[in-house]
């Protein structure tokens, strides 16, 4: 019983002090530069508020919080435009900003985002390599040509899928 005890004290003593730390951490616990929104929880952040409705939940936040809201989904610090005509300001002069992808850490492990096409950062080596796939993967010549290939492949793959089906 005293293990358990510890054990509690331990877990509840670790949510106090980042229930604290979130409160009253940098800040006062919120980004002053990012759009209102509901206050997160500490752990879970805003997940609840969603509920198993997601858009119905938006529209509602979007009615209190206006067109352009933050959610903290979990660790993830989210910006929620819900608007069309603010979306489309958002995309137009935001663009460069939010063309990044995040990195996986496994890519960033081996080093594959430093090559990867859909992982690089927009520059002159992305796209150039933008480019040269455009024409040698995806041109009309080349999807053209391996037409046949692909419909071959493609009845190769039904066939395969249809025997392990009937088993």
């Amino acid at each position: 019983m005293d293990l358990m005890s510890c054990i509690l004290i331990s877990v509840f003593s670790f949510i106090f002090i980042q229930a604290l730390r979130s409160l009253y951490g940098k800040s006062g616990g919120r980004n002053h530069r990012l759009p209102p929104g509901p206050s997160p929880l500490p752990v879970i952040g805003s997940l609840l508020e969603l509920g198993d409705k997601p858009h119905k939940s938006l529209a509602k936040l979007a009615k209190t919080y206006g067109p352009i809201m933050s959610l903290q989904l979990g660790r993830v610090t989210t910006v929620v435009v819900t608007s069309a005509d603010m979306a489309r300001g958002v995309l137009s002069t935001h663009d460069q900003f939010l063309s990044d992808r995040t990195v996986p850490d496994a890519m960033k492990a081996v080093n594959h985002h430093e090559y990867s096409l859909p992982f690089l950062p927009v520059s002159p080596r992305w796209r150039s390599l933008r480019k040269l796939c455009n024409n040698q993967l995806f041109g009309h010549k080349v999807l053209d040509a391996s037409q046949d290939l692909r419909r071959s492949k493609l009845k190769c793959n039904n066939s395969s899928k249809r025997s392990s089906n009937a088993v």
